[in-house]
């Protein structure tokens, strides 16, 4: 007989924990393309999708989880990957850290492609990067996902790259005292040139990944 299947939704952080959205809530998620991705999984199971999976930030620190998505029956998510703040899965400046380049300083990608394709225009015309001229997913201080709200998720979504770091098993579960929210006024000024190391704007190609 065929197995059957439930479809699972899971809540994001604080907005998911704040209570049912109910039906229109869900229909707007659905027509707005917000919200975490919805699952197929047997019927009955208690294993729960983790944030970490669901937000597709698993594969960014771990390179089999990458190929089995990308080799599984449904569709790959590639390297784009949830923003808790928009609530919509974006593709980074940063595709993946499978060996703990960028985790090893305790740098994470901080800056979606699109974003750090402003950031570079800017630069290239000897110019200082405005944070209110960067688009809605930014206020004064830099991009809005990195208020201290969405703390919790980070520490899911970098688990495995954060424990790899502190030499702790990858697995285990993840680290209470990992912070990713500003602390200081020059923090995205500080971001922003971790970043510019390893990417690079050319006048005559433009942005130029990894």
């Amino acid at each position: 007989m065929p197995k059957k299947l439930q479809f699972v939704w899971p809540k994001d952080g604080p907005k998911g924990r704040s209570g049912h959205r109910g039906f229109f809530g869900r229909l707007d998620n659905i027509l707005t393309n917000r919200g975490p991705d919805v699952f197929l999984q047997r019927k009955g199971s208690t294993t729960a999708i983790t944030p970490d999976f669901w937000s597709n930030w698993d594969s960014f620190h771990h390179k089999d989880y990458h190929y089995q998505e990308e080799a599984g029956p449904y569709v790959s998510r590639g390297v784009q990957r949830y923003d808790p703040d928009s609530r919509r899965y974006k593709t980074w400046t940063v595709p993946h850290d499978w060996h703990g380049v960028e985790s090893r300083d305790g740098i994470y990608p901080h800056f979606t492609q699109r974003e750090w394709k402003k950031i570079a225009r800017q630069w290239r015309h000897g110019r200082l990067v405005d944070p209110l001229k960067m688009g809605r997913d930014w206020n004064s201080d830099g991009p809005k996902r990195f208020r201290q709200e969405h703390d919790e998720f980070w520490q899911n979504a970098h688990r495995i790259g954060e424990n790899n770091r502190q030499g702790l098993p990858p697995m285990d579960d993840i680290n209470p005292f990992f912070r990713m929210h500003q602390q200081w006024p020059d923090d995205v000024d500080q971001w922003m040139w971790n970043e510019r190391l390893p990417y690079a704007w050319d006048w005559r190609r433009g942005f130029i990944g990894p």
